[in-house]
């Protein structure tokens, strides 16, 4: 029957970039919505075109570019660059455009703080769209890879250790040989003017690395800190969910419950989450969003955290944590199972003792046990696991938190079983399909910006999903067109007449039959 006959690489054809990219790409979705962002009010450099010199890239172009990029699982400036002169969605995006990596790596080094207003920029679109229900949040953090080796990052155990290693080596009774008839060969050199002593095998390399270490550890200890990234500095050594660790940040994101859109996110140096659930939930106050239900995991489970957020009147349901009770101790004589009475400020423990405070009311921390009790009952054995004797035990200031958190988070258990429907999928996204596993910027403030994009590029591909294309162009058509664009007849000319002069000097300048020319213009 035959196979299906493609076209003749020879024969000539006349097709439109306009033709060859679909109907309901999302590139067109990008494009569209760049078209009416108002770049220099966001803050982008080189809006307007100069009057003089090279004629730049169009900002627009190149933010186009990115974003699309960082949709694809394309962010490589090198990559991009490829993909301006073989794709033909690039090549129509950016209007057959073709930028060198340094022209695109420099952009985004230039407009990394308005590179992260266009994400906000959309989210507000999003909510004025109604894509953003605002009854309910989800908070989620997971660790990305920075652009830092494991063997580029040193602690200060690991920098003393090092250092210890290096002073056992030169301190070996061989290399004290060589080292003393070292010396003297420098001596007899000096005394007969020469330069021929020959440093032993491995001595200065060792020297550079005991110099270097203690470099770093004298920076550790002016800082204060305890850790050191010599590639990226603020990255930090963080476990990952494989069970080991790298070097990486902890990225914390806000999700929508509605349509799953990511509303705010943060970029942590803290490998904990711990101590981020209040500043988030702040943010979104700040945002506008008023009574709404904030989910969380147990890691999230922070007792200071939970009084700001029931300060803020917004009901904070996360997992409570279990405590670290002995092993082998049996489950009805664990910490939960002793009853606080606040009345009488007394605990009752499983066998129906009471356990009295033997600390002050609105101490910190606080002790309640009974020795007298302890000494007659017959599951002491098992109950009271140490040397002391006796069943103790610790409330500490946030304890009423915590039993108001878990009282929440005993009647919306239902609820909580949807945190890993909205947010799970979210950062899985992002990781794998949209290949964001890793940063390729460096620091933390580049590295929000990569965040950022990557946020941007998810929630285009959700809002895709929710609206379709046709509404989704219709409501970006609907928006005033940025004025910033439209460049008046004036300014053209302007511009014209510069690059016009510059031409002018560079081939007329040494031709004495165009000097008048030159006066001329």
């Amino acid at each position: 029957m035959g196979y299906v006959e493609g076209t003749s690489r020879e024969q000539a054809s006349i097709w439109s970039l306009e033709e060859m990219v679909a109907e309901e790409s999302m590139v067109r979705i990008i494009d569209r919505y760049i078209d009416r962002c108002d770049l220099a009010k966001l803050g982008f450099t080189r809006t307007q075109p100069a009057e003089t010199g090279r004629p730049a890239y169009p900002p627009d172009a190149l933010a186009k570019l990115y974003v699309y990029g960082y949709e694809n699982c394309i962010r490589s400036s090198r990559k991009l660059e490829r993909e301006t002169r073989r794709n033909v969605e690039a090549m129509w995006l950016t209007g057959n455009l073709t930028p060198d990596h340094k022209t695109i790596a420099e952009f985004r080094r230039q407009n990394v703080r308005p590179l992260q207003k266009l994400f906000r920029e959309f989210v507000k679109l999003c909510r004025s769209w109604e894509l953003v229900g605002g009854n309910l949040f989800v908070e989620d953090g997971t660790k990305i890879k920075a652009s830092n080796n494991k063997k580029n990052n040193f602690s200060m155990k690991k920098i003393k250790d090092r250092l210890a290693r290096i002073e056992k080596k030169i301190g070996d009774a061989r290399l004290d040989e060589k080292i003393d008839a070292y010396m003297a060969e420098l001596e007899e050199a000096d005394r007969r003017e020469e330069m021929s002593a020959k440093a032993p095998d491995g001595l200065k390399e060792l020297l550079e690395r005991k110099e270097l270490y203690e470099e770093y550890l004298a920076g550790l200890e002016k800082s204060g800190e305890n850790e050191l990234s010599t590639v990226d500095r603020d990255a930090r050594l963080m476990g990952n969910n494989r069970g080991g660790v790298d070097v990486s940040y902890n990225v914390i994101g806000m999700v929508d419950g509605k349509r799953h859109l990511i509303v705010d996110f943060d970029v942590l140096l803290n490998p904990s989450d711990q101590g981020s659930l209040a500043p988030m939930a702040k943010r979104l106050i700040r945002m506008g969003y008023r009574k709404f239900y904030l989910l969380a995991d147990k890691g999230f489970y922070n007792g200071e955290d939970l009084l700001k957020v029931r300060k803020y009147k917004i009901k904070a349901i996360v997992a409570r944590q279990k405590p670290s009770d002995p092993k082998g101790q049996p489950e009805e004589f664990h910490s939960d199972k002793f009853e606080y009475d606040s009345k009488s400020d007394t605990y009752r423990c499983p066998a129906g003792e009471t356990l009295d405070a033997h600390s002050k009311k609105g101490a910190a921390r606080r002790n309640f046990f009974n020795k007298t009790a302890c000494a007659g009952c017959p599951h002491v054995s098992v109950c009271a696991v140490g040397q002391r004797g006796y069943r103790a035990v610790t409330r500490n200031q946030y304890s009423e938190v915590y039993e108001a958190a878990d009282r929440l988070f005993d009647e919306n258990k239902n609820l909580y079983k949807l945190r890993q429907q909205i947010v799970e999928h979210t950062f899985g996204t992002i990781k794998h399909t949209m290949n964001g596993g890793y940063f390729l910027l460096r620091t933390r403030r580049k590295v929000r910006c990569e965040t950022a994009l990557l946020c941007l590029g998810y929630n285009l591909k959700r809002a895709y999903s929710a609206l379709g294309f046709r509404k989704l162009m219709a409501k970006l058509d609907s928006l005033p067109r940025r004025f910033s664009r439209i460049l008046s007849f004036r300014g053209v000319w302007s511009g014209f007449n510069g690059y016009r002069q510059n031409l002018a000097r560079i081939f007329c300048a040494n031709r004495p039959h165009h000097r008048r020319l030159n006066a001329v213009m």
